[in-house]
């Protein structure tokens, strides 16, 4: 069964993914979006659990919900300006190998042990990752360095979202609780930002708020659903092997801006988005 919610977290988690660079397509501003993204996904796990009746806030659920909502939040804000400064099909895929330091720390501290086709799927990892900035094509070449300092930030902050539960998980504290108190954190800190935001005189662009708040919203559902089966399958399931499949979500990214933006990429950055999913997929077996 946790492969199973692994599986879906990340189907559903990509979706949310998505939407946020939909966002980015039409320009929408980054603030309102994750407003509205940590809004609806606060109301949820709050809805979820009052339904459950799994309600503890106590000061160990304050203190882990704090760093996973930072992790988060930080975490997504990044990623929104990573996506400013290069296409989804690479920044989503690369974010996601934070499942590296995860699957590090699972084996080191928990003791997981890796099979052989999981160290071959990490091993393409890191090619892939050397392979990315190796890039001859000049028109498709990512120039901007701010693109690759986005992107290492994004995704050691996303370690501290995403391995911040199994860590919660091993200390026995429900991960509902411990989403609700992240998700919080995340629209308190987003909401503080709007309103330095709308200070800097940013009101003209009104429109774009709008989309950005109701693309945001939508993508704060989806994220709600994903993390939530995340946090489930991690309870049953070991994060060496849940982390590697939940990252999978880079996919559903990928394929849908290939598809729909006509994004494009040079020869080498497609052989290493074809090396990453790879390793996604072996890492998995």
């Amino acid at each position: 069964m946790w492969f199973v919610l692994a599986l879906f977290s990340s189907v559903v988690f990509g979706m949310s993914g998505f939407l946020m660079k939909t966002s980015s397509v039409q320009r929408c501003p980054v603030v309102p979006l994750l407003w509205g993204l940590y809004l609806t996904g606060t109301l949820g796990f709050a809805w979820w659990m009052l339904y459950t009746g799994d309600v503890r806030l106590d000061l160990s659920i304050w203190i882990g919900g704090w760093v996973v909502g930072l992790g988060s939040a930080a975490g997504n804000w990044l990623f929104m300006k990573a996506l400013e400064e290069g296409p989804a099909s690479l920044t989503s895929p690369l974010v996601n190998t934070n499942i590296l330091l995860i699957i590090l720390f699972s084996v080191i501290v928990y003791g997981e042990q890796l099979s052989l086709l999981e160290s071959l799927g990490v091993g393409l990892l890191l090619l892939a990752l050397l392979l990315i900035p190796i890039d001859p094509d000049e028109t498709l070449a990512i120039r901007n360095k701010r693109w690759y300092v986005l992107v290492f930030l994004a995704t050691l902050l996303f370690t501290f979202r995403n391995g911040g539960l199994k860590v919660t998980d091993e200390l026995n504290l429900p991960g509902t609780p411990i989403l609700f108190v992240s998700y919080l954190f995340g629209w308190i800190w987003s909401t503080v930002e709007w309103i330095r935001w709308r200070r800097k005189g940013r009101e003209h662009v009104a429109g774009s708020v709008q989309k950005g708040f109701w693309w945001g919203a939508l993508a704060g559902i989806f994220s709600f659903g994903g993390m939530q089966l995340y946090a489930a399958a991690l309870v049953e399931g070991p994060a060496s092997i849940v982390a590697p499949i939940f990252a999978t979500n880079s996919l559903v990214v990928a394929v849908l801006s290939i598809l729909l933006f006509r994004e494009r990429l040079s020869k080498l950055q497609t052989m290493g988005l074809i090396l990453i999913f790879a390793g996604l997929i072996i890492v998995r077996l």
